[in-house]
């Protein structure tokens, strides 16, 4: 299931471009984040050199929910250890366990002037992972069988990959204003999410009596599960056949850049909106349990510390089963895709160093879990084959500083940045705390001489 992977390995980032980029001129990748923001040459890349990006946010790490065991030093246990107490575990905890991962692949993708404005053509492979789990539902699974009632609602997990198809164009008006636009088209790959609507429990002698609304939604075209003799799903054991792609949508880009010199020297303003449309899975699944119905749960068990720590997590596993049973309700239309962020940036030459700016951009993220930034950069571009990004933000997730490189000479692009790596990793390389980080790095190949569109 997915709560318990969640519960034992905590780890995960939201956006899928870098914000660092945005106001590097030699930049052949801050289109993505503004398409007004035409590249200063034509370009292309080669399938898995054009560009990667991994990134992880949460509000926990794994330090939160595993521990080194008293009873049986240098093993690993989870939060459910006897040894583990309950209230500072919990005292730990926020309100809301959330986590958040992103990726997202750049197969192909080209550049190039069109009269009178600048074309863009890619592909990319994108996806991610949302989590979002009350503080309740971990005091209910740490309660054993003591005496109390509990009440959990709108836990979240979710899943979802998709091809994105790309094509759009940045033309110039007059001296001061360009403005961008691109369309995506979208072909999903797979989804599949699980939520708690609500959970009502009650202690009744040694058992609790429960009351859950859950439902789980699939998106992935030859996906099926076999009943139980009961009318269940069996979850455990999923047929699957490829059947063609699950979904499809549109989503676009918008964008705009207005040159504020004839009024302020050296100050540009800019604003996007990326990523605004839906994703439709036309040949979902909808599984549900019956929220009508009270059953008895004997309660989440103990794990034992001599246990390995996948083992434990199986266990976990299993509780999780006992706890919901789905009815499978048919294919059912789903709407899910990318969410959309809006930008509003202004950059500031510095008077008599052409060379070196002043940036602040502000970024809005909407959807399941939206966050605020406000990230301040000092931009530099002491060679025309070089540029260069140090920046700090200020968010929902903490402060973070950011950074980015581009080498751009004559037939040659390469790019690497981070908004943040506030990260702190085990010896395992398992993220021990609340984490901010993310990493984009790719070869382009441009074309030609710089010029202006």
């Amino acid at each position: 299931m997915a709560f318990a992977v969640t519960v034992c390995f905590a780890t995960s980032s939201y956006a899928q471009s870098l914000n660092s980029s945005y106001f590097l001129e030699g930049s052949f990748t801050r289109h993505e984040i503004n398409p007004a923001f035409a590249p200063e040459r034509d370009y292309f890349t080669l399938p898995a050199l054009g560009g990667y990006y991994f990134g992880a946010q949460s509000t926990v790490g794994a330090s939160d929910f595993i521990f080194d065991s008293k009873s049986y030093p240098g093993k690993l246990t989870t939060f459910m250890s006897r040894d583990v107490d309950r209230q500072s575990f919990l005292g730990s905890l926020p309100s809301d366990s959330r986590v958040n991962s992103a990726f997202s692949v750049d197969v192909l993708s080209f550049g190039f002037r069109t009269r009178g404005g600048y074309a863009f053509l890619g592909l990319k492979i994108r996806g991610g992972e949302t989590v979002s789990i009350p503080k309740e539902m971990f005091e209910f699974m740490k309660s054993g069988l003591s005496t109390g009632t509990y009440s959990v609602s709108d836990a979240v997990v979710s899943a979802i990959s998709y091809a994105d198809l790309e094509f759009g164009e940045s033309r110039r008006f007059g001296d001061n204003l360009t403005l961008g636009a691109k369309i995506h088209m979208l072909a999903g790959i797979a989804y599949g999410d699980v939520k708690i609507n609500s959970l009502q429990a009650r202690l009744d002698g040694e058992q609790w009596r429960v009351r859950l609304d859950a439902e789980s939604n699939v998106g992935l075209n030859g996906l099926t599960f076999q009943q139980k003799s009961d009318g269940t799903v069996d979850v455990e054991n999923p047929d699957y056949k490829f059947n063609g792609l699950s979904g499809w949508g549109l989503a676009f880009d918008l964008g705009a850049e207005y040159d504020m010199s004839d009024i302020v020297d050296g100050l540009r303003l800019s604003a996007s909106v990326t990523d605004l449309g839906f994703l439709r899975w036309g040949k979902g699944h909808r599984y549900t349990n019956n929220p009508e119905k009270e059953f008895l749960f004997d309660g989440f068990h103990d794990v034992e510390d001599d246990q390995d720590l996948e083992d434990q997590c199986d266990q976990l596993s299993e509780d999780f089963q006992a706890l919901a049973d789905f009815y499978d309700k048919g294919e059912d239309a789903l709407s899910a895709g990318p969410a959309a962020t809006v930008r509003f940036g202004a950059e500031y030459a510095l008077p008599g160093i052409q060379w070196l700016s002043a940036g602040e951009l502000i970024t809005l993220r909407t959807g399941l879990w939206h966050s605020f930034e406000s990230r301040t950069s000092v931009n530099m571009a002491p060679a025309r084959w070089f540029d260069a990004s140090l920046n700090v933000a200020f968010s929902t997730f903490g402060t973070t500083m950011g950074w980015m490189l581009d080498f751009h000479p004559r037939g040659f692009n390469f790019f690497i940045g981070s908004d943040g790596l506030r990260i702190k990793l085990s010896k395992d390389r398992i993220p021990m705390e609340a984490t901010s980080a993310d990493v984009q790095f790719g070869v382009r190949f441009p074309i030609g001489m710089p010029k202006n569109i």
